[in-house]
C-alpha cells in the first residue's frame, strides 16, 4: 500500500454515510473523481452522497450510473449533510470554491479529507492530500483504488479515463507526463470506452454552443503583436445564443491553436453582474501568479479569478496587468520560475 493514502483509507474506514463533493461549476475532472469514488465506497457497503453546488451538465451524466449527482439546496441537504459522518472534498482546497455548500459544511463541522492536484492557498478540513504534479485529481484517485485493491468496474474505469481526458486537454497539455499515459493505458487496458468518451465529450455539441463558440472567436482581440489574446463572454450573447453555461468548458483554451498567443485570457460574466476570468498560456510563461493579482489562483499555465468587478471594469484593468506580466516575464533577466 502507498503510504500516502493510507490516512485517507483510515479516515473512510470507520464511516457508513459518506458525502462526496468538488469545487463550483464542476469539470470533467471533479465529476469523475466524484463518481469513481462513489462507485468505491459503495462496494464498501458505504452510503454514499455526491451533492455540489452547481448541477451536473448534461455532458456528464453518461458517467453517473446509479449514483445521481445533486445540487445543493439547503432546505434539502443540510439535515443530510449533518447525519452524515465523513465529507471527501475532491479536485479543491479552497472554501471559497466549493460555493454553497462549503458554508454548509463549516457550519455542521462534519469531519472532512480534501484530495486535489492543485497548490493549496490554505487548508479544509483535518486531512490533506495534494499532489501538484499530478495530471488531475483522477489519476490520484487512481493511485488511492490501486492501494485500496478496488473492484474495477465499467463505471470506474470510465470516470477517471474521463478525468485524465479533460483534465490534460485530450493529453495535450504541460500536465501530462509518463506516468499519466500510463495510467491511461492502464485504464485502457481495463476497458475504458475511450471512442464513447470522446464522442460523449467532444463530437456532441448542441447548435446553441456551436454558435456561441463562433461569437467568441470573431470578437476576439490581441494586444502585444498578437502575444495577448481575450475575449469575452456575456449572459445577453449566452442567452442570444441559447448556449448554457456549463457547455463553455473548455472555450478558454480556444485561443491556444493561434500561434503568435503566449497568454489568453477568457472573461465571463456572472450572473450577478461580475466577471469571473480564466487565464491560459501555451507553457512558457507561468500564469498562475497572474492570477495571484486578483486573488485568484491554479496551475502554472491554468488559473483562475473571480472580480469583484462588471466586464467592463475588469477588462482593462485586467489587460493592462497582463501587459506588464508578458513584458517582465519577456525580460533575459527575469528568470521564468520552475515547478
Amino acid at each position: 500500500m502507498r503510504q500516502h493514502w493510507t490516512p485517507i483509507l483510515n479516515f473512510l474506514a470507520d464511516k457508513k454515510r459518506i458525502l462526496i463533493t468538488t469545487h463550483i461549476n464542476p469539470d470533467g475532472d471533479a465529476l469523475g473523481s466524484e463518481i469513481a469514488l462513489a462507485h468505491y465506497l459503495g462496494q464498501c457497503g458505504k452510503q454514499v452522497h455526491i451533492i455540489n453546488s452547481d448541477p451536473l451538465a448534461s455532458s456528464f451524466t453518461f458517467l453517473t450510473g446509479d449514483v445521481p449527482v445533486e445540487q445543493f439546496s439547503r432546505q434539502e441537504h443540510l439535515r443530510l449533510i449533518e447525519s452524515c459522518d465523513g465529507c471527501l472534498v475532491l479536485d479543491v482546497s479552497e472554501w471559497k470554491r466549493l460555493g454553497d455548500i462549503g458554508a454548509a459544511l463549516q457550519e455542521t463541522a462534519i469531519p472532512l479529507a480534501c484530495i486535489d492536484h492543485h497548490l493549496a492557498g490554505g487548508k479544509m478540513g483535518g486531512l490533506h492530500v495534494i499532489d501538484a504534479k499530478a495530471s488531475s485529481t483522477g489519476e490520484m484517485v487512481y493511485d488511492l483504488l490501486l492501494s485500496a485493491k478496488a473492484t474495477w468496474t465499467q463505471i470506474i474505469v470510465d470516470a477517471l479515463y474521463t478525468c485524465i481526458l479533460t483534465d490534460t486537454g485530450s493529453f495535450k497539455f504541460s500536465n501530462t507526463t509518463a506516468k499519466t499515459h500510463l495510467v491511461a493505458a492502464d485504464l485502457l487496458d481495463k476497458g475504458a470506452q475511450f471512442q464513447k468518451i470522446y464522442a460523449e465529450l467532444y463530437e456532441s455539441d448542441s447548435i446553441g454552443k456551436s454558435l456561441l463558440k463562433g461569437h467568441l472567436l470573431a470578437q476576439m482581440q490581441f494586444a502585444r503583436d498578437g502575444r495577448i489574446s481575450w475575449f469575452v463572454l456575456s449572459q445577453e450573447l449566452l442567452q442570444r445564443t441559447g448556449a448554457h453555461e456549463w457547455e463553455t468548458e473548455g472555450f478558454s483554451e480556444l485561443a491556444r491553436s493561434i500561434q503568435s498567443v503566449e497568454i489568453s485570457i477568457m472573461f465571463s460574466e456572472t450572473r450577478d453582474g461580475r466577471t469571473k476570468a480564466s487565464f491560459r498560456s501555451k507553457g512558457v510563461i507561468p500564469i498562475n501568479t497572474l492570477a495571484e493579482q486578483f486573488d485568484g489562483g491554479g496551475h502554472k499555465y491554468a488559473a483562475g479569478a473571480a472580480l469583484p468587478w462588471r466586464l467592463d471594469e475588469s477588462i482593462p484593468i485586467v489587460i493592462a496587468a497582463a501587459k506588464k506580466h508578458l513584458d517582465l516575464s519577456s525580460r533575459d533577466d527575469i528568470p521564468i520560475a520552475e515547478e
